[in-house]
């Protein structure tokens, strides 16, 4: 890729890791240690995207969100921490960052990653997706003491929904007949005594 990348990493065996993976994907590639030096680099130069730390010195990786926002710069921000729980997550996605990864992300999905990055998109590694669906599950379980017993084509169903997905594209990406995704559906609302998919991703959000 002709695209230019910037690391800022406090780790350098963890930098070097990394760079030594992507020179093979990009051409260009900068590598910073503390926050400060990569807000100045970014803003005064043309990069594609900007592979964060959180725990930097002299200045965070979420204040470098915050200033390079404030001056709306446009460059692409993937945040890549040991530090993944779900309101860190949150705050990085309010921010307007494109991605979080764990650092122990593969390469080939880090890579993937860079390679999908969208405006108005969020995307989280599948270890961060499966820790916050087993989180999902276990909320419900507890919260609920069990009574609602969503199945987990349910779980995935409600999960689908609060993406905005309708019936019709679920079932596409699932392969199934719309009657099956509708019959789900119905189900799902008489067990947690709902009466919308309004009601449903409000859920989702509130609670996941």
């Amino acid at each position: 890729m002709n695209n230019k990348i910037v690391i800022c990493e406090d780790h350098p065996i963890y930098a070097q890791g990394i760079v030594d993976f992507l020179k093979n994907h990009f051409s260009d590639i900068a590598v910073f240690s503390n926050g400060i030096e990569v807000l100045d680099y970014v803003v005064k130069n043309e990069v594609d995207i900007l592979l964060l730390d959180l725990n930097l010195p002299e200045m965070n990786g979420i204040e470098v969100v915050q200033e390079l926002k404030k001056r709306n710069h446009k460059i692409k921000i993937v945040i890549i921490s040991m530090y993944n729980d779900k309101m860190l997550i949150n705050k990085c996605k309010k921010l307007g960052v494109e991605a979080f990864c764990n650092k122990q992300v593969s390469n080939s999905e880090l890579l993937m990653i860079l390679n999908n990055l969208r405006e108005g998109e969020f995307l989280i590694d599948s270890s961060i997706k499966e820790k916050n669906r087993n989180n999902f599950q276990k909320h419900l379980l507890e919260n609920f003491e069990k009574k609602i017993k969503l199945t987990n084509r349910e779980i995935e169903l409600i999960e689908l929904f609060s993406k905005g997905l309708s019936s019709k594209e679920i079932a596409n990406q699932l392969n199934v007949s719309y009657f099956t995704v509708d019959t789900h559906k119905k189900n799902i609302f008489k067990k947690m005594n709902i009466n919308s998919t309004v009601e449903l991703v409000k859920f989702y959000y509130e609670n996941f």
